[in-house]
This record gives C-alpha cells, structure tokens and sequence, in this order.
C-alpha cells in the first residue's frame, strides 16, 4: 500500500481507541450510543482514522461525513485520551473541531469542502469512499425525491377521480385505487417517519466536545477541522487544517 511507509498513517493504524482490560470499551459505548453493530462500529473507527489522516495532511484540512462525525465526537469526550494521548503523541499537532456557523453561504461552503474530500480520499487511499459510511446526503436526498413523487402521482390522480366523477362506478373504482389506497399508504408511511426520526441515532445531537466548548453534532460536512502544532500556533478558525504533523 502506498501509505505504509508513511509514519503518520502507521501511528494512526496502530494506536486503538479501546482501552485494553476494560469491561466497556470506547467502541462499544460508541456501538450503544449510535445503535450501530460493533463491526459497523469497527469500520467507522477505521474511516475516522482515514478522516484525521486527511485533515493533517491536506492543506485545507478534511470534511467529515456524520456517521465519522458521530466517532470524532465521541473520541472528544474522551478528553484526556484526546488531548493527551491522541493528539500530541499519535497525530503530534493539535486537531479541534469547527461547527459550521450556518447560513446558505457556509452551507455551499461545506458541500464543495466535503466534496473536496470524498475526491482526495479516492486519490490518496486509492478506492471509493465506502457508501455506508460516506454517503449519507445522497440517501436524504433520495428520501426527499421519494416523497416528491408520491406526491405528484397522487395530485394526478386526484385529477383523473374529477374527469371520471360522471360515472359513479368508474368514480368509485378510482377512489378506491387512487384515493383511498395511496391515503392510507402516505398516513403509515407519515407514522413510520415520526417513529423512525424518534427512534433514529443519527438525529441525536451530543453538545460537548469535551474541551469546554459547547456545540450540536453537525451532519455530513457540516462540521470541519483545523490543525495546529504541538507548540499551539493556529491556522485560523475553520481553515479545516495545517498540513502534516511529521
């Protein structure tokens, strides 16, 4: 592999998050935090090892996707393994987390950034980007498109049941398959929604990075990063990243 003489990506592939003889390890209060299996939790571990490799050394640093977010955020709790282990001894340089501040500017913004990486995690790692972890704005959108269409074939419908309202039979077949099966299928598929977004790991928000600063979990790239090295000099608030550590 390309990276495996690079020093950086070694230390990163070599240092755990689970500390070891633990009854409740990180990855399985990460696992029940999220709701997610624990292999699931597992690959989110390693692509958040790939996103902090990203943010050391590409110049404008890296976007996270949220499922990757969820692991940084969780990893920033753990403030003494973050802060005193993590950052100066595996990373060695500081990596502190940006919230967007919102508005559409910063939202075109942090789409082109997350693009950005999604196309320098192919170029570096040599391989897509693994949907389940990466591509959750695509499933939104597809979501979103869904329901668009159910609502566009039942307005047509509502109109063909007018243009047949002169035959009763005819008028109560197509309430019947136009009408009152499409109602009841958008009245569960209503239910499902609010159950589901209840219930849905993803729209928790967590509001402590554990360094004393206080904010919501951003999804997708909504959330960015900034490098600094160990002798505290910044980049500058929401750069994304300093270059590598090495």
């Amino acid at each position: 592999m390309i990276l495996q003489n690079d020093l950086l990506w070694n230390r990163l592939q070599n240092f755990s998050l689970d500390t070891p003889n633990v009854d409740f390890p990180f990855s399985k209060k990460l696992a029940k935090e999220e709701s997610w299996g624990l292999d699931f939790t597992k690959k989110a571990i390693e692509e958040y090892k790939k996103f902090v490799y990203l943010c050391c050394i590409l110049p404008n640093g890296a976007s996270p996707s949220e499922t990757v977010d969820k692991v940084w955020h969780m990893h920033l709790i753990y403030t003494q393994n973050y802060w005193e282990e993590f950052c100066p001894n595996v990373l060695r340089q500081k990596l502190h987390h940006h919230p967007s501040k919102g508005g559409s500017d910063d939202t075109i913004k942090h789409k082109i950034w997350f693009s950005d990486t999604l196309e320098n995690y192919q170029k570096i790692f040599q391989h897509e980007p693994p949907e389940d972890i990466w591509s959750e704005r695509k499933i939104k959108l597809k979501s979103k498109n869904s329901k668009l269409n159910i609502f566009k074939i039942f307005s047509v419908a509502s109109v063909l049941l007018i243009l047949s309202s002169c035959s009763d039979k005819i008028g109560n077949f197509l309430t019947i398959i136009f009408i009152v099966i499409p109602a009841i299928f958008l009245f569960t598929s209503f239910l499902s929604g609010i159950f589901n977004k209840s219930n849905d790991p993803k729209s928790k928000n967590r509001n402590d990075n554990g360094d004393g600063n206080c904010f919501s979990s951003n999804s997708g790239s909504d959330s960015s990063s900034s490098c600094s090295s160990s002798c505290g000099s910044s980049c500058g608030g929401g750069c994304g990243g300093c270059g590598g550590g090495d």
